[in-house]
Formats: structure tokens, C-alpha cells, sequence
């Protein structure tokens, strides 16, 4: 994976939907993630801070930020989309909703990817038991 010339523990801050901003630490490489649970956002660095970072991915890791981080489904997909870079927030308890305000505050490829696949299941589903009960008797 390449290297990005962003500092260890650099202050990284995002926003949500609600308008809470949420401070991350942007970690640059893998050796540098906490063992502790909390949220982390896959980014794409510009180099020479060209341009702003990219968010491609808001996760949860409820078993630590090393050990999730790059065995996510979504570690390979972010890496063919220009991953260099994690941002990290440490958070014990519950993350889902804190996770909903900054996806629905900075919308992602891949949030948006696994929202669409989600709602074509759903709709898949919904559209196989209604004809069940069309060809039932």
C-alpha cells in the first residue's frame, strides 16, 4: 500500500448529518492503529495535500481498530479506490448511530455501495414472498 507524507496522530476532523464534528486521529499506515474498539474511515490522501482527503468507507470495529481495520470486506474495494491513509475515533459503547451521522454527513462510495446492495436485497426478498403467495393455492 502506499505511503502517505501525513503525520502520526495528526487531528482529522469530520462532519456529521447533525452537524457534530467528530475528531479522528489519521493514522498512516497500519502499524500505527490502536488495539482499542471505534469507529475509522478508509481515506484517499492527495499527494502534497493537493486537494482535501477523501473518506471511501466509515466503519465500526467493536473488537479493536487494529485487528478490523484490514481484515474488512470493504479494506480490498477501498484500496482500488486510492486508500493511503485511515482516520481512527476510539470509542467504547454503541457506534451505530454515531456511524449513521457521519455516512449520512459525508457520503462514501462504499457506504453508499453497501446501502444499494442492502436496499436491492431487501427489495429481492420482498419480491420473492409476494410470489410465493401469488403461486400458493
Amino acid at each position: 500500500m502506499p505511503h502517505t507524507h501525513a503525520r502520526r496522530d495528526t487531528p482529522f476532523h469530520l462532519a456529521g448529518a447533525s452537524g457534530r464534528l467528530y475528531a479522528f486521529t489519521l493514522c498512516p499506515s497500519l502499524h500505527h492503529l490502536p488495539e482499542v474498539p471505534g469507529l475509522f474511515a478508509y481515506l484517499a490522501l492527495p499527494p502534497d495535500e493537493i486537494a482535501p482527503p477523501r473518506a471511501l468507507f466509515f466503519g465500526r470495529a467493536e473488537r479493536g481498530l487494529a485487528a478490523t481495520i484490514p481484515r474488512h470486506e470493504k479494506f480490498e474495494p477501498a484500496i482500488r479506490l486510492g486508500l493511503n491513509a485511515y482516520a481512527v475515533l476510539p470509542m467504547e459503547g454503541s457506534q451505530g448511530g454515531v456511524q449513521e451521522d457521519l455516512v449520512a454527513g459525508t457520503p462514501t462510495p462504499l457506504n453508499c455501495q453497501r446501502d444499494a446492495l442492502r436496499e436491492i436485497s431487501e427489495l429481492t426478498d420482498r419480491h420473492r414472498r409476494l410470489t410465493r403467495r401469488v403461486a400458493a393455492p
